[in-house]
């Protein structure tokens, strides 16, 4: 609406101009009311809603009336009743901005994220009562031509409430504002109602600059001395450690993105079972390589997973082929991967939003499975409270460093969030699609690193529970010069000994 804005103010000004000339009055009033009416024209066209688009026009009255009134008062003209006009309409404004920010309508705002389109079509979620039904809402959504179907069938009532009453509709762009403002009026059966928009990768670039190690190394990984990660979290101790040790279960770490391309030589011999199983945009795989990679097979690199008997791995699509993933699908991935008895959920994935509700209760319905989330905090040099799903309550956020150990100038910040970890995250090697490696940059990276750890932990302690893992995480990590803003850096052989001791 800052466009319907740009326009609307200056018509005021141009009134003004009108009223305070004798020539060219006319014109400038003519002028004047054109714009009002292709404002007011914007706004019935581009309507988003009844409360947004009123706090909108207010605010617009009310600068455009004070503009007008100074400009009355320059000429000494009478200008009283335009400030009077302008103060009350954005003492309208500011109200509705209030209350609608208070009730949770700002599904409904201009700054809704981006809809998914499919051919001109829109889609939503809605959520209904636990004891409503979809037929109880089907007049309204047939009467603004809209699909339907359950977003998540796997779920039952008894399982998930929330879940179980989700449905994924679908339905014309230019029906948006009418079929959302009909199903929020219907508040006896609908209970929440949001946008399925769409998540996007942001990988970033980092100069290439590896670090050689010079030592000997346990692992016969042919790159595993090109992996500076390793050294940071002191990876090669672990391999010492476990290398003549037997888990108590083998872990299972649940790769949330773009797929894992199955067939890898670095992966295949411990990929489990799971949904998605080839991965066109290559993030998936490379984040899969770096949680557990089979290490000490002669073959490419290495991770914690000696001999890959410690964890598999495995694919759920919560991106597409491009790196791009709904709301619905996320939360999808998600359920799938909880109801497949995951030990660890890897999400390196987000948007700068507020997390919404049904990927909350998919991230509930998951931890309280007992299985661990971890997310990644974000690529934008913000602060990650702003960042979904890594500031969901009980998700463990990881930033990233750089091989001097100093965040990475792309991170995200994280302390402001009761759960944050540092991993490393700049030009980190792993699988590449389809065969061979490369390494890739981003919070993105480090996520996978923390999931490795936690995965191990799990092998050795099967039962051990989330609270438990983050405490363990917490007291072995190691400050590092920025951990005041990303947390510590994670010590995967203090942490990995700690819970194999609990």
């Amino acid at each position: 609406m800052l466009l319907t804005g740009l326009i609307t103010v200056p018509a005021f000004l141009l009134l003004g101009l009108g009223a305070t000339r004798e020539s060219k009055g006319a014109l400038f009033m003519t002028a004047g009311f054109i714009l009002v009416m292709v404002g007011s024209f914007m706004h019935v066209t581009n309507f988003a809603g009844l409360w947004p688009t009123l706090a909108a026009v207010s605010a617009e009255v009310g600068i455009g009336s004070m503009l007008l009134a100074g400009l009355l008062r320059r000429h000494n003209r009478e200008a009283r009743p335009w400030f009077m006009i302008g103060a009350f309409a954005l003492v309208v404004a500011v109200t509705l901005l209030a209350t609608q920010k208070l009730t949770g309508a700002s599904v409904l705002s201009d700054s809704k994220p981006e809809l998914p389109v499919i051919a001109g079509t829109a889609t939503w979620l809605v959520e209904l009562g636990s004891d409503d039904t979809i037929d109880e809402i089907i007049p309204i959504l047939e009467n603004h031509g809209a699909s339907w179907e359950k977003a998540f069938p796997s779920i039952a009532l008894n399982d998930d409430v929330d879940l179980a009453q989700v449905y994924l509709l679908r339905f014309s762009e230019s029906a948006v504002g009418p079929l959302t403002e009909a199903l929020m009026a219907d508040v006896e059966n609908v209970d929440h109602l949001e946008v399925n928009f769409d998540v996007h990768l942001d990988i970033p670039t980092a100069p290439f600059r590896h670090k050689v190690k010079q030592d000997d190394l346990l692992v016969n990984d042919p790159l595993a001395s090109q992996q500076w990660a390793l050294d940071a979290i002191n990876g090669h101790a672990v391999h010492q450690m476990v290398a003549d040790v037997q888990p108590a279960k083998k872990a299972l770490v649940a790769i949330l993105d773009t797929g894992v391309d199955a067939n890898h030589e670095d992966v295949s011999p411990n990929f489990a079972h799971s949904p998605a199983t080839k991965d066109v945009h290559g993030h998936g795989s490379h984040c899969a390589g770096i949680a557990g990679a089979a290490t000490n097979n002669g073959r490419g690199i290495a991770s914690l997973n000696w001999e890959g008997r410690f964890m598999d791995v495995a694919g759920y699509q919560a991106l597409n082929d491009q790196g791009f993933g709904s709301i619905e699908m996320i939360s999808q991935a998600i359920i799938d991967a909880t109801q497949d008895e995951a030990d660890v959920i890897s999400m390196s994935l987000g948007a700068k939003a507020e997390t919404p509700k049904v990927i909350r209760d998919a991230i509930e319905f998951a931890l309280e499975r007992n299985v661990i989330v971890v997310a990644s905090a974000g690529n934008a040099n913000e602060d990650a409270k702003d960042h979904m799903p890594s500031n969901v309550e009980g998700v463990i956020v990881v930033s990233a460093v750089d091989q001097d150990l100093n965040k990475a100038r792309f991170s995200n910040t994280n302390t402001s969030l009761s759960r944050p970890i540092t991993a490393p995250g700049v030009d980190i090697l792993s699988l590449k699609t389809g065969g061979g490696y490369v390494t890739m940059s981003g919070t993105s990276m480090s996520t996978p690193v923390v999931s490795g750890v936690i995965g191990m932990m799990r092998a050795f302690n099967p039962n051990i529970s989330d609270d438990d893992v983050w405490k363990i995480l917490d007291e072995t990590s190691r400050p590092v010069r920025d951990s005041e803003r990303i947390g510590n850096l994670v010590d995967a052989e203090a942490a990995i000994q700690r819970a194999m001791n609990l």
